[in-house]
């Protein structure tokens, strides 16, 4: 029997329909609303693939495609509100889905259609944060809701589609922010690269960056790993950093998040000060989501930045799992992301596609996860590129990149590049190399295809682990 609390919710609900629609009615002829559980989503009319499209520039009007479905039905003829959302998941996460288009309707008709051009296409998918001139996957659906009142919205099931995306550049106004200085693990030498702080949203001058810090010494911001764009103040933990400015001094070891702002200069440090005796990996992908089912990894070390790092090899099957600390679910990770990403708490399941043993890495400050191939489990000496888009050809010597002294996994380098085909390798050898036949991203495998590249100036960056890279101009 429906207890009196959700009987009143209920008719509550339908009298606020009731009142939004009354004033459409004749007089005489009241509108009577169905009982909300019989609502009818709407539901997709057309196909739930398509063939990938390339998106051009050039024909940005032009017609993406017309969307059709069939209207959504409230026992009324009530006017309605439609949205198609777009997700580059399938669970449609809040912080990964936007608003396509939408128009307005009422459930008098039985379908209704919307046209999306090139251009809506395209921004849409790169406010997602997916990359340009890169062919990415992405998912729609429609939302419909009563106008006038407040109501839960019904929404359709999914569909998806695959395009290029194009944009005049692939990043903000700097393809690369790093920290630098005596404070971080490269000292001087080496910048500590920073990332996007909203890597789905359209903010593409903030980054962030999670990194132990010596007390005592000092840091700066600079652009593209040259000392041309620098920014730097006296003040800690937050101030604003002006061009060739002062070093910011760092009073107190520990791991920080750091953020940044390109445009403004502004900047905060916050010291992270939890640290954990146990991370574990749990979910379907190792067995199931008990206690029991959880595996556990190895901490690097007890003090500094090794307690934050934490290791393992696991064999995992096809399903979801999340990192948790000391076997509880009062500090869990995870992110829609595979093979790396950077897990938030209480986040989504991560998701294993193919089973198999893999080397697993994870960092509790940051929420920073790898899992690759164990025989990439041992960071190499050095990963180059080489081939006839380099400089010096297939014959070499490579064009090595900088790896990455918070991370002896990440490399990166900014290359200027011609017409031609690439592949990455270790150590100046073939005896480890990767490739694959996508570009400007994708996941590089041992003796892989040569990967095409267009001719530019690129930050690139790879993963030694993971094999992922990026060509970003």
């Amino acid at each position: 029997m429906m207890n009196m609390k959700n009987m009143f919710k209920k008719a509550t609900w339908v009298c606020a329909i009731f009142l939004a629609v009354q004033a459409c009615e004749e007089e005489g002829d009241r509108i009577v609303l169905g009982d909300p559980s019989d609502f009818v989503a709407p539901e997709w009319i057309s196909t739930a693939t398509a063939p990938a499209k390339v998106l051009d520039p050039e024909n940005e009007q032009d017609e993406f495609e017309t969307f059709i479905w069939a209207n959504a039905q409230y026992g009324a003829p009530v006017s309605v509100r439609y949205e198609i959302e777009i997700s580059r998941y399938a669970s449609f996460n809040p912080d990964s889905t936007r608003t396509l288009t939408a128009v307005e309707g009422t459930t008098t008709n039985d379908t209704r259609w919307s046209l999306v051009t090139v251009k809506q296409m395209n921004d849409a998918m790169l406010a997602l944060g997916l990359p340009g001139f890169a062919e990415s996957t992405v998912y729609l659906r429609v939302k419909s809701t009563i106008n006038g009142i407040t109501n839960e919205p019904l929404y359709s099931g999914t569909i998806a589609r695959r395009a290029t995306t194009y944009r005049t550049s692939d990043c903000g106004n700097f393809c690369s922010v790093g920290i630098i200085g005596s404070a971080t693990p490269g000292g001087w030498l080496s910048d500590i690269d920073m990332r996007l702080n909203d890597p789905t949203g359209v903010d593409r001058s903030t980054w962030t960056v999670t990194v132990y810090l010596l007390g005592g010494q000092v840091v700066k911001f600079r652009a593209l790993d040259s000392w041309d764009t620098n920014w730097g103040s006296s003040d800690f933990p937050s101030g604003t950093g002006v061009q060739d400015g002062p070093n910011i001094p760092i009073p107190t070891d520990g791991y920080y998040k750091v953020l940044f702002n390109d445009e403004t200069g502004a900047y905060q440090f916050t010291l992270i000060s939890n640290t954990y005796s146990q991370i574990g990996v749990i979910g379907t992908g190792v067995g199931g989501w008990t206690d029991s089912d959880e595996k556990f990894l190895t901490q690097s070390g007890t003090s500094g930045a090794a307690a934050h790092v934490w290791t393992g090899t696991i064999t995992f099957s096809a399903g979801e799992v999340k990192f948790r600390a000391n076997a509880s679910w009062s500090n869990n990770w995870g992110e829609e992301a595979y093979p790396s990403g950077y897990g938030v708490a209480n986040g989504p399941n991560i998701d294993i596609p193919t089973g198999g043993t893999y080397f697993v890495y994870f960092n509790s400050a940051s929420g920073e996860y790898m899992i690759g191939p164990t025989a990439n489990a041992v960071p190499y000496t050095s990963v180059g590129v080489i081939g006839p888009a380099t400089p010096n050809g297939w014959d070499g010597p490579d064009e090595n990149l900088t790896v990455n002294p918070a991370n002896a996994y990440k490399f990166s380098r900014v290359l200027t590049l011609i017409d031609g085909e690439l592949k990455f390798r270790a150590d100046d050898a073939w005896t480890v190399n990767w490739g694959a036949s996508t570009f400007p991203a994708g996941i590089g495998v041992q003796s892989g295809a040569n990967i095409p590249v267009q001719a530019g100036t690129y930050f690139v960056t790879f993963n030694s682990l993971t094999g992922e890279y990026r060509f970003l101009k």
